[in-house]
């Protein structure tokens, strides 16, 4: 779609072709919702808006993307960025996937390993042990009686978890519970740093080309509420506004959206010079372009260190239940 936008053909007319594209691919539900998008940009409605039907299909950071071609009239710089947004989270997501996947499975397998010997092995061994008439040492006695609880009980558990995922799932629904979640997320040690600075840094991809094309920054601020997918991060962005409505310069602006200071300091240092044969501040393209350089090298970095550690943890958890296991065997042979 980005190449036929390039090549000059209307949005409607790439939306056609690419849902035709779809179509024969035998893909009818995606061809769908982007015929009932052309449709909707057919009847005046910008690309932005339209996509608002098909909220499963394009999310808020795609809506980001398109509203911000639109306002710089570049769609394709636009898809390019998205392109890199889309890239680095396969990135992210494949670099620490195999570190995670394979010392979980290695605790679940362990934990399904010392049920099967607490139900069925330790019972056996237990027995043998009474008819020689010898106490059952304390570790193969404690296995035996949480693996006995919590089978015996399992309904009990499940229905928890039931409970509490409908709960959670009703609580979401409603624009409070939303509220609440987003709140206590970003006060989560770690997690929530990294949510904010994942959403800063989307933004910082994004300023570059808009003042680049001209964009002034009040024009971002729709583009920085589509990116910003939590609601109290979305809710700074009005400080961003209400400071470039009183006449604030842009690093003042950001610093009260709640933008690390690190990437505050190269704007700020670019604003005491100007483009010199243009009305663009070149200065200020690339202090951006090094402030997203900055987080994201932070965002990579907190990313390792987190897969590193969920991964020694589970490793260490695998180990020790399977060391508990061997244990309790050992003891109830004893």
């Amino acid at each position: 779609m980005a190449q036929m936008l390039r090549a000059g053909q209307t949005a409607e007319g790439s939306l056609r072709a690419v849902a035709k594209a779809f179509k024969t691919e035998r893909k009818d539900n995606i061809a769908l919702g982007l015929t009932g998008i052309a449709q909707k940009v057919s009847q005046g409605r910008s690309l932005s808006k339209s996509m608002d039907s098909e909220p499963i299909m394009f999310d808020e950071v795609h809506r980001a993307a398109i509203m911000a071609g639109e306002a710089a009239n570049s769609m394709y710089d636009s898809f390019k960025v998205l392109q890199e947004l889309e890239a680095r989270k396969m990135e992210m997501r494949r670099s620490g996937l195999a570190e995670v996947i394979t010392p979980t499975a290695m605790w679940i397998m362990s934990l399904a390993s010392i049920f099967n010997t607490g139900l069925n092995t330790l019972p056996a061994l237990s027995a043998m042990k009474k008819a020689q008439k010898k106490p059952i040492g304390a570790i193969p006695e404690t296995v035996m009686n949480i693996t006995a609880f919590m089978a015996a009980n399992w309904y009990v558990f499940v229905a928890l978890i039931i409970v509490m995922i409908i709960s959670l799932y009703s609580v979401l629904r409603t624009p409070q519970g939303k509220f609440w979640l987003d709140y206590h997320i970003l006060k989560v040690p770690g997690l929530g740093k990294y949510m904010a600075y994942k959403v800063y840094t989307n933004m910082l991809l994004y300023f570059p080309s808009l003042i680049e094309s001209g964009v002034k920054p009040k024009q971002m601020i729709p583009i920085m509420e589509a990116l910003a997918t939590n609601i109290i991060l979305k809710r700074r962005i009005d400080f961003f506004n209400q400071v470039l409505t009183s006449g604030g310069k842009m690093s003042e602006a950001m610093e009260k959206a709640g933008f690390p200071p690190i990437s505050v300091t190269p704007v700020r240092v670019s604003e005491h010079y100007a483009g010199a044969n243009t009305d663009v501040n070149d200065v200020m393209v690339e202090g951006m372009r090094h402030s997203y350089t900055i987080l994201d090298r932070d965002l990579t970095d907190a990313q390792r260190k987190f897969v590193t550690t969920f991964s020694t943890i589970m490793w260490i958890l695998g180990g020790g239940t399977m060391l508990l296991e061997m244990l309790s065997i050992v003891f109830a042979q004893t």
